[in-house]
């Protein structure tokens, strides 16, 4: 799920925002809405909150959306910013701070769509996260949590320690986005986060959360080379 934190003074151009957002359907996005600069910075310094994408307007009262970034910016390094305006004067203003993208006003769904689908490349590689689509709704999984991934004929089942996930996805596209210095194949059908193996025993594994996943024995030797590398990255 996406999180977006939207910040501009403006009521009239903040509803055109909303409908937008609540106009996507190719993401799954859960946004928060501040009228205030002040506002925003109080929640995320309080609650130790951070967003994904945060969208803000370049002129605002408290502060400019610009320097509302680099105070953003020395919270979170990999905050990614999408700037609103009305005036084409500031776009080049907009990339003196690290930013991603612009939206020139009127706001509209097709814009939002366009910016989120670039944002979405853009953080899958800045946080090592994997993406995947299901059923028109797109989601990450920051890689770390994933414990293996299943093949269960075209569909893939990705399982972390909390939720399982399914995706359309065949092996070329998953190890499009895995590390494979990270993961293993173990099976026809098996990809196993070598982060949460606990323990490689006659024909399976022991992962962390104390599931088991079969390993063929044509792939175990693979297994444990690739295990103990992996071993010898964490020690060292």
């Amino acid at each position: 799920m996406l999180r977006i934190a939207v910040c501009d003074a403006c009521r009239a151009d903040v509803e055109l925002l909303e409908q937008a957002m609540d106009g996507v359907s190719s993401y799954d996005v859960d946004y928060d809405v501040y009228f205030s600069t002040i506002e925003l910075l109080d929640h995320i310094r309080e609650q130790k909150d951070s967003y994904h994408i945060y969208i803000f307007e370049i002129e605002m009262p408290e502060m400019s959306g610009l320097e509302l970034a680099e105070i953003i910016r020395g919270l979170d390094s990999k905050a990614l910013f999408i700037f609103l305006t009305a005036n084409a004067i500031h776009v080049m203003e907009v990339f003196g701070v690290v930013t991603f993208d612009y939206i020139q006003k009127p706001i509209s769904l097709e814009k939002l769509e366009s910016v989120l689908k670039k944002a979405v490349i853009y953080l899958q590689l800045i946080r090592q996260d994997f993406v995947f689509q299901y059923r028109k709704n797109f989601f990450r999984v920051n890689c770390g949590e994933i414990l293996y991934i299943e093949k269960k004929g075209r569909q893939a089942v990705i399982c972390t320690a909390h939720e399982i996930y399914k995706t359309n996805m065949n092996m070329k596209e998953l190890w499009e986005q895995l590390d494979r210095q990270s993961f293993v194949q173990i099976h026809l059908s098996y990809i196993v986060n070598l982060r949460h193996i606990r323990a490689v025993e006659k024909n399976e594994v022991l992962l962390d959360t104390g599931v088991r996943v079969a390993v063929a024995r044509s792939r175990k030797q693979q297994l444990k080379e690739n295990y103990l590398e992996y071993i010898k990255r964490m020690i060292l």
